[in-house]
């Protein structure tokens, strides 16, 4: 009877070994199947990634006139679309790119309006004019705007926006050369490969010409209507802000919000 015992006691012992050894091995496999789910996942993405950017560039038709995606046919270009929280002010800069006044408002107020806007404590709206292209017997304003709506289609109009502002001119009427714009402009506004093919053909055949012409029509009319035939002017809200200019230095993000909410 102990022999018995003992054997079935060793039978049992070693039926849950085979059993343990049995779910380890188990486990070891979801994991590792686990593991190559996730690096086929990973790959998945990235693949679609540079599929959906690819896409992107060779989507956007070589001919014919374009409005860019972060715009308004009206010419009204939205930072952060989906950021803004309920009940945000909406802050409207209407600029020109050959504006000498225009780049002391965006070197003092660009930063903190930009990170505003990424925090969604406000929506940011840039109109951009051409006037000064009449006043200054040159066309910069235009080709600048233009290569600003260009760098918009394939997803880089803050950074491009920046990049000509950083470089205005000294001098106001020297303007900008097509190398600047299409090429030096685009290498430091990050727009490289396919992007840039995209980025140059649009500027090149002039795709966006017509969207510039009619941001100009009608941003000057709606600076007529304020009575403010200017630039740079700024709207909170749609109205007239001239507090901006009482910023000696620029103001912290906070200071700016306040004055921002205070002109509400």
């Amino acid at each position: 009877m102990a022999d018995k015992k003992s054997t079935a006691s060793t039978s049992k012992r070693a039926a849950l070994r085979a059993q343990q050894e049995a779910q380890e091995s188990a486990k070891k496999r979801r994991r590792i199947i686990g593991v190559i789910a996730g690096v086929v996942i990973v790959a998945a993405i990235v693949v679609a990634v540079v599929l959906g950017l690819n896409h992107k560039s060779s989507d956007v038709p070589a001919t014919g006139q374009i409005t860019p995606p972060s715009a308004t046919k009206d010419g009204v270009y939205t930072l952060n679309k989906d950021k803004a929280k309920d009940g945000a002010p909406t802050v409207t800069v209407f600029q020109d790119y050959q504006c000498p006044a225009c780049k002391g408002a965006e070197d003092k107020f660009g930063k903190p309006l930009k990170n505003l806007s990424s925090k969604g404590e406000i929506k940011l709206e840039y109109h951009t004019l051409t006037f000064l292209d009449l006043n200054l017997s040159n066309d910069s304003s235009t080709r600048a705007a233009m290569a600003a709506a260009a760098a918009d289609v394939i997803g880089k109009y803050d950074a491009y926006h920046d990049v000509v502002y950083s470089h205005q001119p000294a001098e106001e009427g020297t303007g900008y050369t097509d190398n600047q714009l299409r090429k030096e402009f685009a290498s430091e506004a990050g727009i490289t490969g396919d992007d840039l093919t995209t980025f140059q053909r649009i500027y090149d055949n002039k795709q966006t010409e017509e969207f510039v012409k009619n941001a100009n029509e009608q941003g000057l009319k709606k600076l007529q209507k304020l009575d403010s035939p200017s630039t740079p002017t700024f709207l909170i809200n749609g109205k007239t802000w001239n507090g901006w200019a009482d910023f000696q230095t620029a103001p912290s993000s906070d200071d700016l919000l306040n004055a921002i909410k205070k002109a509400k």
